[in-house]
């Protein structure tokens, strides 16, 4: 082949400093040379040759020159500077050869190398996922040295956001091999030192105090403990949602012309901390004038009957005239309006507040215009990101279906009840286009969860000594929303326990609105004067009244066995009692709003639960009783991450047995099923199964005149109050901390409610904390507090907590008790 035409752009440019413009022109007059001994030849053949990644297809669309065409050379040159433009290539070469059949375009390329691996080195405090977010460069991509120093600018601009004002980025490209076809890059970050802010000053604030500003801002200002806290980091991102957080608040006052001015951010001289100087207009403190509605107020139904007008509007606002403006009060209003439309079925409804400002009587007309547009259908639910979890486990969730009118409310309910199934991170619904213009696609986007867990772990708690749990459980067991586990837990000491369950529980049974729970199960319980073991199963079948109510019928069986002390055999009510069948029924009625079955932050759930067991269902005699509980529970979140928890337990238990005589006193009910709170799960503070009524018997079974003891015999009645403050810890860990407060006790078959006591006998003495006073419990009730943490590991739900009793029985309670536990309380 002649080489009678040759372009090598990188090599001329370096050897002769020419730029783009005469390098052009020196290429075409080379090829016009070339070109004029092929005269008027056409092009018959144009190969490519040294391409390795880059496809055939993506050379030759940069040409525009043609077999059959003449050549021409600033068509050739136009061409070049496309194939090179594509940034693929370190060097280009044009070969033509003349041949009978006319001219053979052969374009030879050298590629630039591939990105093997991207690496980060130095970036202790910032990590390799939040860089990866920013950064473009990725692995099997082409290199590209520009793109190399651009995002090299990128990582550093993520440093001065997070505080890092000192950071400093550069770039290494590392050969792999000897062939020069693969490179490793690597970024070097130095970190340096964060920046801190020394003083944050607030200048023309006279209406608000600076407290009141600081307060509601992220920024702050660095103190002795900050490199404990990390408080006082300056970071660009909050700073600038700050400044709009000033403007709110002052929104929020009534101020509605505030003005905050441009801040002045001073560094010092060391480079390490900042000075911030924030000036503000306050301007005048306006309230509520008038408020009329404008617009398409008037809404009928599908027989021509009234049923939106401005007197049913006004009930959904709560701004009213002569109260201070409040911009989120307004904007709360602005929604519920707007929902009243949406929620008929009018998706694109929109309420636009006209404000009026009267500067002489310091007051805001707002007009409040409703645009309630077009009826709009649902024309098609789509799902994605649900690449484990079956479509239909998420549409029997949803309460909008195809075909029928918009709902919003409709919308947020189905959003709320997908996310408390527990198996997403995250559900969004957005509105997109229909097929035609009064119809709408919803789509649904899950981003999903880790829902399985296999654990095989061990603790330890002053109260049960060592503990060794295993754990396989799947909450979304093939994707079909069941659950399945298989749990094993033993631990040992005197209040020790061995259990073991298998539970699998079915949401929509055979695709119907009831539900079905299996759970089998062998126990073997230590209480202070006996054990109680069992082997059980219990079958449940439950029933939606409302979306938020659901009925449920249930049924046990299980064999006892009670192994008692001699001298709890001696008690006259437990003689010869050693357990039984319990064959029971049970129903039960559950109201449920929270917004996570697994892990609630918000709403409530209350259950009243009845069950009977007699010998009509084939129970032993000494098993036939009645139990009554009631559940309630409140979860609330404040600020900050603060998460209020209250629970409340109430529980009644009556033997329905009939006496051995007439002169007998009434059976009471078997001590297997009796009340013994105390523990992780109840009272904290105070050892497993402890509190409850007392009996005295004599230490020696065999002598009726040895001193006697009082064994906890359990109670008949049983009364628990619980308060958390659940607050984060590290978030990203899904650490929590929680601060309790507890309150509890039973109460036996010949005592009331709150029942105080009147001897040692019935309920013993105690002591309050800080006193060496002895009273008897307050309101019949056991106190104490403490604090923990909770970890909500890969593993599941792990609980540490440290318990102090604020009501100490002398003889019997430690100052301090831990203990640890895997699954949430309440």
């Amino acid at each position: 082949m002649n080489k009678v035409g040759r372009f090598e752009y990188q090599k001329m440019a370096k050897r002769f400093g020419l730029g783009w413009l005469r390098l052009f022109c020196v290429a075409a007059l080379i090829f016009s040379a070339a070109s004029a001994q092929a005269d008027e030849a056409k092009i018959s053949e144009i190969n490519i040759e040294g391409n390795r990644r880059v496809q055939d297809k993506t050379i030759a669309a940069a040409l525009t020159l043609k077999v059959g065409d003449s050549l021409d050379p600033v068509q050739v040159t136009k061409d070049l500077r496309a194939i090179w433009d594509k940034g693929f290539f370190k060097d280009i070469q044009i070969l033509q050869e003349v041949t009978a059949a006319g001219v053979v375009i052969t374009v030879q390329v050298s590629e630039k190398p591939a990105i093997r691996k991207v690496l980060y080195k130095g970036n202790d405090d910032v990590s390799d996922e939040d860089i990866t977010e920013v950064v473009n460069v990725k692995p099997m991509k082409i290199l590209n040295v520009e793109l190399l120093k651009t995002n090299s600018q990128k990582i550093r601009e993520l440093y001065v956001d997070k505080g890092f004002f000192l950071a400093d980025v550069d770039h290494e490209v590392l050969p792999v091999g000897t062939d020069g076809r693969r490179v490793d890059i690597v970024f070097n970050v130095k970190e340096n030192f964060k920046v801190q802010v020394r003083r944050l000053t607030i200048v023309g604030n006279s209406h608000l105090s600076d407290t009141d500003i600081k307060t509601m801002i992220q920024t702050r200002e660095g103190n002795e403990i900050s490199f404990i806290t990390k408080s006082g980091t300056y970071k660009d991102e909050h700073f600038q949602t700050d400044l709009m957080r000033i403007q709110a608040l002052y929104y929020d006052h009534g101020f509605v012309s505030i003005k905050v001015g441009q801040p002045t951010v001073t560094l010092t001289p060391d480079r390490r901390y900042i000075d911030i100087v924030i000036p503000v207009e306050e301007g005048v403190k306006y309230s509520i004038g008038n408020i009329t509605f404008a617009g398409e107020i008037e809404l009928k139904n599908s027989e021509g009957k009234v049923i939106v007008t401005e007197d049913i509007l006004r009930k959904f606002i709560v701004s009213t005239k002569g109260e201070t403006f409040k911009r989120t009060t307004l904007f709360e209003d602005i929604g519920r309006l707007a929902n009243v439309y949406k929620n008929m079925g009018y998706a694109f409804a929109n309420v636009t507040p006209n404000s009026k400002m009267r500067p002489e009587d310091k007051e805001v007309d707002l007009e409040m215009s409703v645009q309630k547009g077009d009826l709009v259908y649902i024309d098609r639910i789509e799902i994605s990101g649900n690449t484990k979890t079956r479509d239909k486990v998420i549409r029997r969730e949803m309460r909008v279906f195809e075909g029928e009118l918009y709902s919003e409310a409709g919308i947020n309910a189905s959003k709320a009840r997908i996310f408390q199934l527990g198996f997403f991170e995250n559900v969004e619904i957005k509105p997109a286009g229909g097929a035609q213009r009064d119809t709408m696609t919803l789509e649904v986007e899950v981003k999903e969860k880790s829902t399985g867990t296999f654990q095989v772990g061990a603790g330890f708690s002053s109260v049960e000594s060592f503990i060794a749990t295993a754990q396989v459980a799947q909450n979304n067991f093939l994707g079909t929303g069941q659950s399945l586990s298989l749990s094993l837990q033993l631990s040992f000491g005197t209040f020790g326990r061995k259990f073991g369950s298998l539970q699998f529980y079915e949401p929509y049974l055979l695709d119907s609105m009831f539900s079905l729970g299996l759970n089998a199960y062998v126990t073997q319980q230590f209480y202070r004067d006996f054990q109680r073991a069992a082997t059980g199963f219990s079958p449940t079948v439950g029933y939606p009244i409302t979306p938020d109510l659901r009925l449920s019928l249930g049924y046990t069986i299980e064999q006892i066995e009670i192994s008692q002390s001699s001298a709890l055999r001696r008690a006259h009510y437990l003689v010869d009692e050693t357990g039984g069948i319990n064959s029971a029924i049970n129903t039960s009625v559950a109201y449920d709003t929270r917004n996570n079955r697994l892990f609630p932050t918000a709403g409530q759930y209350h259950r009243f639960k009845a069950e009977i067991s007699d010998e009509i269902l084939g129970a032993d005699g000494e098993m036939e009783f009645l139990r009554l509980q009631l559940t309630a529970r409140y979860y609330q979140p404040i600020i900050w991450g603060l998460v209020l928890k209250l629970n409340a337990e109430f529980g009644y238990l009556h033997s329905t047995g009939e006496a051995e005589s007439s002169a007998s006193a009434p059976r009471r009910a078997p001590i297997s099923e009796r009340f013994f709170p105390g523990g992780i799960y109840s009272v904290r503070g105070f050892e497993p199964r402890s509190l409850g009524p007392c009996e005295l018997a004599p230490l020696d079974s065999m002598d009726h005149l040895s001193r006697a003891d009082c064994l906890n015999v359990g109670g008949n009645k049983q009364a628990i109050f619980n308060i958390e403050l659940e607050f984060p810890i590290l978030e990203s860990a899904g650490i929590k901390g929680v601060l309790f407060f507890d309150a509890g006790n039973a109460f036996n078959d010949d005592q009331g409610w709150f029942y105080a006591g009147t001897s040692a006998e019935d309920q013993p003495d105690v002591f309050i904390i800080g006193s060496d006073t002895a009273t008897k419990p307050p309101m019949g009730l056991y106190l104490s507090t403490g604090f923990g943490f909770r970890w909500f590991s890969p593993i599941g739900p792990l609980r540490f907590e440290w318990g102090i009793p604020i009501t100490k029985k002398a003889t019997t309670d430690d100052n301090l008790i831990f203990e640890f536990t895997i699954g949430n309380f309440f």
